[in-house]
């Protein structure tokens, strides 16, 4: 009753029952009941916007039993319709007054398929009418037609009762999608405020322990040096050299912490430099010769001479070639090998390796050590302090750079790590020295 779709079907219905079966009917039969037909379209006119006025589903449900008989109500005038079956003298036009009657039934269980009590009346109410017809007319036929007539009303209650479960399925699951829906919301909208919470807690520790921690670092490196004379007892030199190792490292977690959180927040920033890859490579490798000699760990760079520069994040970029190195001597035997290479792609882009011959890492523990804090246990990572947030950073930070980075490894054969970097991160001396001159 929300739509006046039925009310015009069935007034355009009725007009043409009207014109085109004046010579069949009766007139007084006829017009007797499109007066009753139209009258009635127009009752319902009026109480369906009477029921457009209705807001709650309250109101709607205290109105069901109206709209049952209204329904009731107008299958039976479409079945007094159908019983003048027998009074038309032309076959042709029989077959008409079935066709808009079959039209009634078909159309009527599919409208009113969402309220199967109004849906039965208005079945029903079409149906009795025609049966009785048919039977007290006696013939072979006519209780052929009548019997097919109930046929026709289970088929028709059947389809109904389908398009029911088909409405009430739909209006599940669209209940429970928009539970699941507002769900999720509710569920990002706790992530994200735990999130901004995280970062900004991080920002802050990050702040509060870096200010102390240079400090505790400066001062060491002061009484390290002996600036201002020397240390009277020589065990007071282990100690300063403690207390100034260890601060670096600490200060080394809070840094990498403090990453952490800003890549996980997107919020950080890459600045755009042009980075020459074997000048890069180098000075990563210079900076931890110390580490590698103190293990006896060969360290060294291989790969073709390239008129290449890289577009990028140079403290980033050589934040990723340290851990990766920092990795691979730590986890070498001594009189090991490390090897850093630098390769251009064919499509012009660029690869990094890392390739040591140490202890290595099962596919499993490969996946540990790309989580954040994950560590692989075993007895020799054991023997070394880390945090586990090198390998996760340098992963984070290559995708940044638009590249991806893929660890290849088996348990006591190695490690390879390739860092690729996309050609739109690649550019060539001699074409940018052109356009120069040019």
């Amino acid at each position: 009753m929300r739509s006046g779709a039925p009310i015009c079907f069935g007034i355009v219905l009725t007009m043409i029952a009207l014109v085109c079966l004046q010579s069949q009917l009766p007139p007084a039969l006829l017009d007797g009941w499109a007066a009753l037909m139209l009258a009635w379209q127009g009752i319902r006119f009026v109480l369906w916007r009477r029921f457009k006025r209705l807001v709650t589903d309250a109101e709607v449900a205290r109105q069901a039993r109206l709209v049952t008989l209204i329904w009731t109500f107008s299958g039976l005038l479409w079945g007094l319709f159908g019983a003048a079956f027998f009074v038309a003298p032309d076959s042709d036009a029989r077959f008409f007054m079935l066709f808009i009657v079959t039209t009634n039934i078909a159309s009527g269980a599919v409208v009113v398929a969402s309220y199967m009590p109004a849906n039965a009346g208005y079945v029903i109410g079409m149906v009795v009418p025609m049966v009785i017809a048919f039977a007290t007319r006696g013939t072979y036929f006519s209780l052929l037609m009548a019997a097919m007539c109930l046929v026709y009303t289970m088929v028709a209650r059947s389809a109904s009762l389908f398009g029911n479960r088909s409405v009430i399925d739909l209006i599940r699951l669209e209940v429970e999608r928009s539970g699941l829906v507002a769900s999720l919301r509710e569920a990002k909208e706790a992530a994200d405020l735990a999130s901004h919470v995280k970062s900004r807690f991080l920002a802050n520790m990050s702040h509060e322990l870096r200010t102390p921690l240079n400090a505790i670092i400066g001062f060491s490196d002061v009484m390290r040096a002996q600036m201002f004379g020397p240390i009277g007892n020589p065990r007071y030199a282990d100690y300063i050299e403690d207390i100034n190792s260890s601060g670096r490292h600490l200060l080394g977690i809070v840094n990498d912490v403090l990453d952490l959180s800003k890549l996980e927040a997107r919020s950080m920033q890459l600045s755009k430099d042009e980075i020459e890859p074997a000048a890069l490579a180098r000075d990563c490798v210079k900076f931890l010769r110390p580490q590698a000699d103190a293990g006896d760990i060969h360290l060294r760079i291989e790969g073709p001479d390239m008129p290449l520069r890289i577009i990028g994040d140079e403290l980033r970029l050589k934040q990723v070639l340290l851990n990766l190195l920092s990795n691979a001597v730590k986890f070498s035997h001594r009189g090991g090998e490390v090897v850093l290479s630098l390769n251009p792609r064919p499509d012009g882009g660029l690869v990094i390796g890392v390739r040591d011959h140490g202890i290595g890492m099962d596919a499993a523990g490969v996946a540990t050590a790309l989580q954040p804090f994950g560590q692989v246990e075993n007895s020799w990572t054991k023997r070394h302090a880390g945090t586990g947030l090198g390998l996760p950073l340098a992963k984070w930070l290559v995708e940044l750079h638009d590249g991806h980075l893929v660890i290849e490894s088996a348990p006591d054969e190695g490690t390879l790590v390739t860092v690729s970097l996309p050609a739109a991160r690649v550019t060539r001396v001699e074409a940018k020295a052109e356009s120069a001159a040019a």
